[in-house]
């Protein structure tokens, strides 16, 4: 079939075909896009929850080290009171200050 040889319909049929599968095209753009557009809410959530879930987990971890700092605090405080009160206790100072020595350096 040569160019000479093609009618207008066949022309016109042509057209239509090329029009039909644009429109496809742009139909199945449009569908997925909307899709997309369901799907989005549910993204930006689980993204939001991602981001809540490490921020708790840095705090967790951050109180339990504040934690343990303020019990090593503390027995040093009463390690230091015993002293006071009795006289003695030495080691338990000497201990103590190991242990916050050891705190210290492992932060």
């Amino acid at each position: 079939m040569t160019v000479e040889n093609l009618t207008l319909e066949q022309i016109r049929d042509a057209v239509i075909v090329l029009v039909a599968v644009l429109a496809f095209v742009v139909l199945l753009g449009n569908f997925i896009k909307t899709i997309k557009g369901w799907k989005k809410p549910h993204d930006d959530l689980e993204e939001w929850r991602r981001d809540v879930d490490e921020k708790l987990n840095r705090d967790n971890k951050r109180l339990i080290e504040l934690e343990t700092g303020n019990r090593v605090i503390c027995r040093g405080l009463l390690a230091m009171l015993s002293h006071e009160i009795n006289g003695n206790s030495k080691d338990k100072l000497i201990a103590s200050q190991q242990e916050i020595t050891n705190y210290l350096i492992e932060r």
